[in-house]
Formats: structure tokens, C-alpha cells, sequence
């Protein structure tokens, strides 16, 4: 009988029911196991995927099968988005992963603005425990909305007869802001109170560990992608082959890899990272700047400086060569034995430690953890502040009849790090092509590219136990995979809908002419909005809002390609 359930979660979805109540004696991470606290949520998995029973969620959770779970209704998740996951090889009890995703409309109370429809997805990796995974899947999407909230008046365009005392006058600003910065400060302000949350909870809930955090937003008819943490987000796009110019074809483009696609199509895939790993290694300047300007953090256990080799005993009165704080070159000093403390940073990549203990440096939670051997808080070091990167999708190129939509709006691909641990940008992006083509038509497409990737990821067990790829025979993941796989043009599609219905709105109201529900339903193709999209576009190009990098170098190049067959 439990193997028939095992093979009957693989795909289960069934409409929502009530969380599954976690086992008994579940330890607390934290330190926090004697105080008996109650937990704020029970533990299940994200609820699109629906595993109705106790049996159900411990059969998700063999870490010998680490059997692969899809929703098996399509529905469940907007757009035909694609999700798969599947636990760790035994590191942990359960998977310590979370996702979520929700469908929301921003109503101003005066009735007399647009209402302004949004879709949020989450990806959250947890570490020693699953609770600050399980509390963000569960709450960050009400504080996103309360935030936007906060900013409705002046993200909302202002109607022809409407008095200029509704919204703020641009005047009454000494600073410039755009939409794009509210919303962007909405992502912002959330991650912050969504960690603050977490440490008001700690006292009270059992919320063990902390977690990375992974956010998309489209609204605007845009895509902001905000992270803290090493989960990763990719946009795969891709582009014919007829289009490659040798005289235009930008320097960092040559060197991508040609696939074959549809009707004997070729395509050159161009991976785009719409996040960076945020690690003691990526971030050391940041943590040597915190450690040198506040030394109490570091309880006099360790030294805010880097070295060129490990200080020894033996060199101590001879120079050595090292940097501190935020500088990017090397200098000499004296080694001393203050030198001879352990750095605050330890390791490179992946293996890089902060203090010793963490391998991630932002995120949410690890409000009580402290460091292996000085018992030191780590908290201090580490922030909830994500990366946040928007992409305007109004002024993606796309060719008409091409039949490239997916390659040219692109394929957004949300993942744990233990799908990157094994994969690189432009080994996924191939893989969700190839997939696509062989699945061209199908509605579930997109859920079997995440199928695909996770169980590449996975591998598969040997005689000796152990995950191997099916490839190279390396070393598969052993930790959670949990993968999102958003067809970004059918968030386009659904925009331009609902751009179509508020521009009719517009017309209809600027001549006086009240519409009805039927006028509504037909203008809007079963898009029920009582408002309108303003008309005019911000003049910001795509770009990275951390350091201004633009993100559109394959957009441009598309529309150049396309100028220059017009000329020949």
C-alpha cells in the first residue's frame, strides 16, 4: 500500500484543504527545543501542490526514492507556470524548501482609479529548519500587499476629471520617483518586515532557522525579481539563427550555444542572471566593512582582514600581505599575533564560511544563531536587503510570426540552490528549449521542463547509494531542489488584455457614456477591472537597479538584426 502512495504523490493537486499537521517532536534548530513553543504553521507543502494527508507528506519526503512532485492540475498555478521539487538525500527530516505564489488587485477606496491586478511568486530555501521557509511562504505576500498599499496613490494614474488634490503634485517632491522605485521600495520594505516579523515570532513560535528569499513581481507590465540569498533566477531567451548577422552580432553573443528547434529551427540561447548569489565569498567586502566598523561583533574571536596565504605562528614579524574593509587591491603589514585570529571569512565559492558556520549572507531569520566554537550572534553580519532587477517587458522586440514568443519575452526559471549546485545558466536555459520543442503544443509544457531540470539535477542513486548525473556520473544534489519555470509572455498576454479593457473604459468615460457589465466582459475577453492603464510609458530602459546595468543588450540587438534585412 505505500508504494502505490508513493507513486500516487508524484503528481498530486486537489483543491485547498487544511494544512497536514507535523509529526511529533519535531527539534528546534535554535536551541530553543526545551521551551516547548508551539509552531505558527504547521508544516506542508506549498498548497498549489495539495498533498491532502499525513501518509501523502512523509511519502514526499523519502530520501531514498526522492520521488518528484508536479502539480497535476495546471491550473493550479497561473499562466500554465511549471513547478517541481523533490527532498534532500537525508540531510534533513523534511524538505526544508517553501513556494508560493499569489493573484492580487490593488482597489483604490475612492473607486475612481483602475483597479491594478499583480502576480507575486516565491521561492524560499530553508536552513537549520524549516519554520522561517514555512512562515515567509505563509506571510511575505500579505506584507508585499500591505506595502504596495502603502504606495496606491501615487502608483495609480490620475483620471481626466479627477481633481489634482487627489494625488500629490510632482512639485511637492524634491526628488524625482518613479513607479518603478515604489515598487521596487515595496519589495524593499517587505523583506525588511518580513525578517522583523520573524524576530518578533521567535519568542513565541517555534520558527527554527532562517531561509533565503526569492521574489518575482509582475504589475505594470513589468518583471521585478527581488532576492536575498544563493537561490538563483534566470531568464532563458533565445533567438534564430536567421537573424545572426556576423557584422552586428554583439562581442558576448558569439559564443553561445546553437540549439535546434522547432521545424528544423536553429536558435542561439542567451541565458540572462536576474540575480546574484549573495555568499560570504560574493559579499566579503561587505562583512569586512561591517566587522572593521563595529569590532564588538566579532566578541574578539576573529579579524575583519583577508590574507594572501594563512598567517602561521612561525611568520609572525615578517610581512604579509592583506586587505580589509572595502579595498580591492593587496598591501603589506606586520604579522602579529592579532593576525593570527580566525578570519571572519573563511573558504571561496561555495565552501565559504562566515564565522565558521553560514554559507549565505542574506535572507530572513538565524536571529539566534551563533557560531560554531566562540558561541558568537552571526545575526549582525547578515540583512534581509535583497537585489532587486526589473525588466520592462513593453519594449521587448518580439517578430511577428516567428513563433518565438518564448525566446523573445523569455522563459523566467526560479530555483533553490540545489538546482545551481549542479547546473550552470546555459546548461538550464538548453535544457528548457529542448524541452519546450519536444512538448510544443502540450499544455503542461512548462511543468515538464521543471520536471526535467529537477531530475537531471537529482540524478539518479547508484549500487553504492549514492546520487550520481546521468550524464557525467559526478556528483548529483543531495540537498532540496525546488524549481519555478514562468512563461513570461503569457503574463504579457494577460497585461495586454487588461490594458485593452482599461483604455476602453477610458474612451467610454472621457465621452460620457456609462458601460455595462456586458460592454466590460466583451472589451476585456473575461477581464473584470473597473479602470484603466495610463497611457504613458516610463522612460527607463531595463536595467539592474543595484548598479544601473542594462539588461537588454539581446532586445536591442533583435531590433537592429531586423533594421538591417530591411535594408538588404
Amino acid at each position: 500500500m505505500f508504494n502505490r502512495l508513493k507513486n500516487r504523490v508524484l503528481t498530486v493537486v486537489s483543491p485547498e484543504v487544511a494544512m497536514i499537521q507535523a509529526p511529533q517532536g519535531h527539534p528546534d534548530h535554535h536551541g530553543k527545543g526545551h521551551q516547548r513553543l508551539p509552531d505558527k504553521f504547521t508544516y506542508a507543502r506549498p498548497c498549489f501542490l495539495q498533498l491532502s494527508s499525513h501518509d501523502e507528506l512523509k511519502a514526499s519526503a523519502d530520501h531514498n526514492v526522492r520521488p518528484i512532485i508536479v502539480p497535476r492540475d495546471i491550473s493550479a498555478l497561473p499562466w500554465t507556470t511549471g513547478y517541481a521539487e523533490c527532498v534532500n538525500s537525508g540531510k534533513s527530516e523534511w524538505n526544508e524548501d517553501q513556494a508560493a505564489f499569489q493573484r492580487q488587485i490593488l482597489s483604490h477606496p475612492s473607486k475612481q482609479f483602475p483597479d491594478l491586478p499583480y502576480t507575486y511568486f516565491g521561492i524560499f530555501d530553508g536552513h537549520a529548519g524549516y519554520g522561517a521557509a514555512l512562515a515567509a511562504a505563509n506571510q511575505f505576500h500579505h506584507i508585499l500587499h500591505e506595502k504596495l498599499v502603502d504606495v496606491l496613490d501615487l502608483l495609480m494614474p490620475r483620471l481626466p476629471a479627477t481633481s489634482e488634490t487627489v494625488l500629490p503634485h510632482s512639485l511637492l517632491f524634491h526628488r524625482s520617483v518613479s513607479k518603478d522605485e515604489l515598487i521596487i521600495g515595496a519589495l524593499e520594505s517587505a523583506f525588511a518586515e518580513m525578517d522583523a516579523v520573524l524576530a518578533e515570532d521567535r519568542n513565541k513560535y517555534r520558527n527554527a532557522g532562517g531561509c533565503t528569499a526569492l521574489a518575482a513581481l509582475f504589475i505594470f507590465g513589468k518583471m521585478f525579481v527581488a532576492n536575498a540569498g544563493d537561490s538563483r533566477a534566470v531568464l532563458c531567451q533565445r533567438v534564430s539563427t536567421d537573424l545572426l548577422k556576423a557584422q552586428i552580432v554583439p562581442h558576448e553573443l558569439k559564443g553561445a550555444q546553437i540549439e535546434t528547434g522547432e521545424e528544423n529551427k536553429t536558435f542561439r540561447i542567451f541565458p540572462i542572471p536576474f540575480s546574484h548569489d549573495h555568499t560570504p565569498d560574493t559579499e566579503r567586502s561587505r562583512l569586512l566593512s561591517t566587522a572593521k566598523l563595529n569590532p564588538s561583533f566579532m566578541g574578539g574571536e576573529y579579524i575583519a582582514m583577508e590574507y594572501a596565504k594563512k598567517p602561521m605562528t612561525k611568520d609572525l614579524g615578517t610581512r604579509i600581505l592583506y586587505r580589509q574593509g572595502t579595498m580591492k587591491g593587496w598591501a603589506y603589514k606586520t604579522l602579529t599575533r592579532e593576525d593570527l585570529k580566525m578570519p571572519i571569512v573563511t573558504g571561496e565559492g561555495k565552501r565559504s564560511r562566515l564565522l565558521g558556520t553560514i554559507g549565505v549572507t542574506r535572507g530572513f531569520g538565524d536571529h539566534d544563531l551563533r557560531a560554531i566554537g566562540s558561541n558568537q550572534p552571526i545575526k549582525p553580519f547578515l540583512s534581509p536587503h535583497p537585489e532587486v532587477t526589473y525588466r520592462d517587458l513593453t519594449k521587448v522586440i518580439s517578430i511577428p510570426g516567428d513563433d518565438n514568443e518564448d525566446g523573445d519575452y523569455g522563459i523566467l526559471v526560479m530555483a533553490t540552490d540545489g538546482l545551481w549546485d549542479v547546473a550552470d545558466s546555459e546548461t538550464v536555459s538548453r535544457t528548457v528549449f529542448q524541452t519546450l520543442g519536444k512538448y510544443p503544443t502540450e499544455k503542461h509544457r512548462y511543468t515538464m521542463v521543471a520536471q526535467e531540470l529537477v531530475a537531471k539535477s537529482r540524478g539518479r542513486v547508484n549500487e553504492s547509494g549514492h546520487w550520481r548525473l546521468a550524464d557525467s556520473k559526478a556528483a548529483a544534489t543531495v540537498d532540496d531542489i525546488s524549481v519555478l519555470v514562468i512563461p513570461v509572455y503569457q503574463y504579457y498576454v494577460e497585461f495586454l488584455e487588461w490594458e485593452k479593457a482599461c483604455f476602453e473604459r477610458e474612451r467610454a468615460q472621457e465621452a460620457k457614456i456609462p458601460l455595462t457589465d456586458t460592454d466590460t466582459e466583451e472589451s476585456s475577453n473575461d477581464v473584470d477591472l473597473n479602470g484603466f492603464f495610463e497611457n504613458g510609458k516610463e522612460e527607463e530602459t531595463v536595467q539592474e537597479h543595484t548598479n544601473g546595468q542594462t539588461l537588454d543588450k539581446l532586445d536591442t540587438f533583435v531590433e537592429e538584426a531586423i533594421e538591417a534585412q530591411s535594408t538588404t
